[in-house]
């Protein structure tokens, strides 16, 4: 039973609070305790201590605010809903105008929790020869970024799968994306979009020199380790869009499976089925031939409505 919500809402992109006061309204009109937090712009939010554990979180903004939110919340065990008032929204499914339709759902069960595959990561630190692992963990839902410090310079990364070298790449860098992440970074680096369904980790050199480097897409149940070539300069690495720390010559990143889910609300709407949502927000398969004579079809169509309806425009 639905007791205690957490709101977070990116003031920038809901400035009159237009959305989130039907979200509040409907939770206190249901008497459910809620806890409101704000933030603006790309601001990490600051999460009291009564306001870490509830049953649920809903965030009002773009992907980027929900990946910030799920950071704080992720060990916690408790799921996330997105509700879209920014402009892509993969993560954010939910439109900021349909929330009311949704809403009532969540009282009467009708939905489920989806799980997405984390990352965790850990450095390396160096001396005199011997590297060791760091404890620290740190945990992304879309991807680790692995760059040189200084953009303009190529670096040489090293990739090793289960401590087995599989390639050496000289790039720009070098992004391992969980399949959530595959439709941000990775996509635009010419990597592979993969269905969260899908239990696997892509690989993708960004701006390689080499013809034959290729993304790569590998099972999870994987331990990847990037380490930086002796001869680089600084490289840094950054999680969920986040830069996270720098990698000296010679050290690593591991980074494997994390022991914990991501959970976000699935009403089971048509309309989130994740091919539907590339067609719809990214333009996926869309055949420039067949739109044009969709298109050309449906002027016809509507021609033949005004010679048959003198006078009626047949578009209102």
């Amino acid at each position: 039973m639905l007791k205690q919500v957490t709101l977070v809402q990116n003031k920038t992109t809901d400035l009159d609070d237009y959305y989130t006061k039907q979200v509040l309204n409907f939770f206190q009109e249901n008497h459910i305790q809620t806890f409101h937090l704000v933030v603006h712009g790309k601001e990490c939010p600051i999460v009291p201590d009564y306001a870490a554990t509830p049953d649920l979180v809903v965030v009002m903004g773009g992907d980027g605010t929900l990946l910030r939110v799920a950071r704080q919340f992720v060990r916690k065990d408790v799921a996330l809903i997105g509700v879209n008032t920014g402009s892509l929204g993969f993560l954010t499914r939910i439109e900021a105008d349909c929330i009311n339709e949704y809403l009532p759902l969540l009282l009467s069960g009708q939905y489920s929790v989806d799980t997405r595959l984390l990352l965790s990561v850990k450095s390396t630190t160096c001396k005199d020869g011997h590297c060791q692992v760091l404890p620290q963990e740190e945990l992304a839902l879309n991807d680790v970024v692995v760059k040189n410090a200084n953009p303009s310079q190529l670096c040489r990364l090293q990739l090793y799968v289960n401590e087995v070298l599989v390639a050496v790449y000289d790039s720009d860098g070098l992004i391992l994306s969980t399949p959530s992440g595959t439709t941000a970074y990775t996509m635009a680096a010419g990597g592979p979009v993969v269905s969260p369904e899908v239990d696997a980790i892509s690989i993708t050199p960004i701006c390689p020199h080499s013809f034959s480097a290729k993304a790569v897409v590998v099972p999870f149940n994987k331990e990847f380790r990037v380490q930086s070539d002796e001869n680089n300069n600084d490289i840094v690495f950054a999680l969920d869009g986040f830069e996270q720390g720098v990698l000296k010559p010679g050290e690593s990143l591991v980074i494997m499976r994390a022991n914990v889910p991501f959970k976000i609300i699935n009403f089971g709407q048509d309309d989130e089925d994740f091919y539907t949502l590339l067609k719809r927000k990214l333009q996926w398969s869309m055949n420039p031939r067949a739109q044009f004579q969709v298109n050309k079809s449906f002027n016809q169509l509507t021609k033949s409505s005004s010679r048959q309806v003198k006078g009626v425009n047949p578009l209102l």
